[in-house]
């Protein structure tokens, strides 16, 4: 039987952080991974998400901790370690992350906004191309802009009127309606047949950039609809292992997805029974 080790990825930053200090608390072993080495002896330094030596590094540091559950917080890894899944799984490596299809959808925001809404989930109003005409046609004022793929609210952008969109639409950016009422954010754990067996629905009381942004703080909170489309989410795109879903209402109350992180989410620390389920599952596996 291998020993209690977790490799966590990403371990430098927020989501991380917050997985690495739960193993911690609750007496496993940690590997920390991260492509910037700044503590030491305790982390082990892997190349960039999108470098080509990223595969080979992972598997030889999964090998020289004798890791058996890899934990991976990096939005930019996913796709590669989804790829290599069951190649991992045969080094007696849990890990609990979805099969590459359903990854690359959650990678990438209006990918996410086309599949939901085609399978009925509640999504704002999208658009991503190069016509501002059919853009003007698709949403109302306000509406956010924001890279198809990122992560941490980076470049977000709020467009109230015609005067504030730019010259020329990028495709590497998707446009949506602005939701003004509350949001979420949902830490979920997925079963391979589409099932929730964990979710918490954490309200965000304050945001980074005022209305938008990255949470600043969070509380947990009983709100049954908010929780619904997140698990309705995962079930359409079959979302496995740890899932971090952004919902807010929009003006009739009414949530929808805003955007979906394939991964543990920065705020999970206030969701521990994800974490738990993570463990459970893992020990059940060793």
């Amino acid at each position: 039987m291998k020993s209690l080790v977790a490799m966590v990825t990403g371990a430098g930053g927020p989501a991380g952080r917050a997985v690495s200090e739960y193993f911690e608390d609750v007496g496993v072993a940690v590997t920390r991974a991260d492509m910037n080495v700044t503590r030491g002896s305790d982390f082990t330094m892997l190349p960039a998400a999108l470098d080509q030596r990223f595969i080979d590094a992972l598997g030889q540091a999964l090998e020289e901790s004798q890791a058996s559950l890899l934990v991976p917080t990096v939005t930019e890894e996913l796709p590669k370690i989804a790829g290599c899944r069951e190649s991992i799984r045969r080094r007696s490596c849990a890990v609990f992350l979805s099969a590459s299809e359903a990854v690359c959808i959650a990678n990438d925001k209006w990918h996410t906004a086309q599949a939901l809404s085609k399978r009925g989930v509640a999504v704002p109003r999208s658009y991503s191309g190069d016509s501002k005409h059919d853009l003007l046609q698709t949403i109302p004022f306000p509406m956010l802009s924001k890279p198809r793929s990122g992560r941490g609210g980076r470049e977000v952008e709020l467009h109230a009127s015609v005067d504030e969109l730019p010259s020329a639409l990028a495709s590497d950016r998707v446009f949506q309606e602005f939701l003004p009422g509350d949001e979420y954010d949902v830490n979920l754990f997925g079963d391979p047949g589409g099932n929730t067996t964990a979710c918490v629905v954490l309200k965000k009381t304050a945001l980074k950039n005022g209305i938008v942004g990255n949470a600043l703080s969070v509380q947990r909170v009983y709100e049954p609809d908010v929780a619904a489309v997140a698990m309705e989410a995962v079930s359409a795109l079959r979302l496995e292992g740890p899932i971090d879903v952004d919902v807010r209402r929009g003006r009739d109350g009414r949530p929808r997805i805003l955007e979906i992180n394939a991964r543990v989410g920065a705020n999970v620390r206030a969701a521990e029974e994800v974490l738990n389920t993570i463990v459970t599952n893992w020990r059940s596996q060793l």
